[in-house]
């Protein structure tokens, strides 16, 4: 049924909505996670996320990645990327101090 999946699709969106206002750190450190860890790396996930919260609570969301998968955020994002979006994405991720 057309109105069924159309109702998935806004229960979807919505659990969504609320997991990240309820806790935006762990929300995109989730879609780094598996933008990351999914065959051939969604880029365009990856890029939204580092760009969107550089300025903001990236350090925090790199904290969390590193607490949850055991391998820092810039070491994982370099080994999926390369050439200059990997040195574009590396540079806004900084490095570990």
């Amino acid at each position: 049924n057309l109105l069924d999946d159309g109702a998935d699709d806004f229960q979807k969106a919505l659990h969504v909505v609320i997991r990240c206002l309820n806790d935006p750190k762990k929300y995109f450190e989730k879609v780094l996670r598996q933008a990351i860890k999914r065959a051939g790396t969604d880029e365009d996930a990856l890029t939204r996320v580092i760009v969107t919260r550089a300025e903001r609570d990236l350090k925090d969301i790199k904290e969390l990645y590193y607490k949850k998968n055991s391998v820092h955020l810039e070491h994982a994002v370099a080994k999926e990327t390369s050439g200059d979006y990997k040195a574009f994405l590396v540079t806004l991720l900084g490095q570990e101090d």
